[in-house]
């Protein structure tokens, strides 16, 4: 039966295919951007309110006219339309004796009833920006897809944070190293930064004092998700909480894309939700388009995995068998496993199907 593990993309060039869609019940605004037109990473593809309340606007009321039905043709928007506050709604009369209705707030009419207008109000507005930068495609009123080309790491967790900036490894003393810096003119300045040693609570103050752009380690303590999820910047974490060591592919792949741009999408994790914290770094071609990375094939053997478990944790290998029956393993217990080739020496580990993750 094949088995499908849980994907993970960690590449170094694939197309990229994201989707940014307003909430269901926000009303979109037009925007100017035609589809197919090349859009920066920090560019706003989608605007729009969020609508909350319902209000009725009486106009013959308002006019003081007794017959509604003459009191109906004064007014001037339609159902569906989008209205501004302070725009006008209906008008008896015209030129300096006119008198005018106006909505009180923007938001859309959502029903005329004769002379009554139900307008829905907008409670905020929203806007979404690309994230990647690439080619932007309508998809629908509310919904728009950006494809881009370049490196992609997924994360594990992240604090919900955004930002878009050049990456750099930290100084050899760490985060040490960037406290003692005079963050007036510090190179760090509006960086965002990679290590390999689990992030402290000390680190994330130094960090925040040093107006950094962004920070990416392998783990935390789960101690402080809430203290990250305060801090202005993003925070990723490539393994998980607690104390893991790093996946040396990822950083490999961070290191020869030192001092390149970067976006750095700290999306918290949401069973409900595609979307996963995860690293772009936008690059060149250089001739055919790369594939657009696969998150539903089963497990074979050729397959790229990573190690979730010890005393394996986050080296990465290569399917070379899979066994038909359970095998043993150290617990005593037999289970569905497959032989990986890992490490530069080759060795090859057992390991059972539930701790490997695929490289998309």
């Amino acid at each position: 039966m094949p088995y499908y593990p849980e994907t993970r993309v960690i590449k170094g060039l694939a197309r990229i295919v994201r989707e940014r869609r307003l909430l269901a019940h926000a009303a979109p605004r037009a925007m100017a951007i035609p589809s197919g037109m090349a859009i920066e990473a920090v560019q706003t593809v989608l605007q729009g309110d969020v609508l909350r309340d319902f209000r009725i606007l009486d106009v013959a009321a308002y006019f003081k006219e007794r017959d509604a039905e003459r009191a109906a043709r004064w007014i001037e928007v339609h159902e569906g339309d989008r209205i501004t506050a302070g725009q006008t709604l209906a008008q008896k009369g015209k030129g300096r004796r006119a008198r005018t209705l106006n909505a009180p707030s923007s938001g859309v009419v959502a029903r005329i009833d004769g002379a009554r207008l139900i307008v829905q109000v907008a409670d905020q507005s929203v806007e979404l920006l690309a994230k990647i930068p690439g080619e932007m495609t309508i998809i629908e009123p509310h919904a728009v897809q950006v494809t881009g080309i370049g490196a992609l790491i997924q994360c594990m967790w992240g604090n919900g944070g955004y930002a878009y900036a050049t990456i750099k490894p930290l100084p050899e003393d760490g985060y040490a190293a960037l406290s003692k810096l005079d963050v007036r003119i510090s190179e760090y300045r509006n960086v965002a930064v990679f290590g390999t040693e689990p992030l402290t609570k000390g680190d994330l103050l130094v960090a925040q004092q040093q107006a950094l752009a962004g920070v990416i380690a392998p783990s935390m303590p789960s101690a402080l998700r809430e203290f990250a999820q305060e801090l202005p910047f993003p925070v990723l974490l490539t393994e998980g909480f607690g104390q893991s060591r790093p996946t040396e592919l990822i950083y490999r792949l961070l290191q020869s894309n030192m001092g390149r741009q970067a976006a750095l999408d700290a999306a918290i994790p949401d069973p409900w939700s595609p979307n996963r914290p995860e690293i772009m770094i936008p690059l060149p071609t250089g001739g055919a388009l790369p594939s657009t990375p696969s998150m539903h094939d089963p497990l074979a053997v050729g397959t790229r995995v990573r190690l979730t478990r010890a005393p394996w944790n986050g080296l990465t290998g290569e399917v070379v068998e899979l066994p038909a029956a359970p095998q043993l393993v150290e617990s005593g217990l037999r289970v569905p496993c497959a032989r990986v080739r890992v490490g530069d020496d080759g060795q090859i580990a057992v390991v059972p199907l539930a701790n490997l993750e695929m490289l998309g």
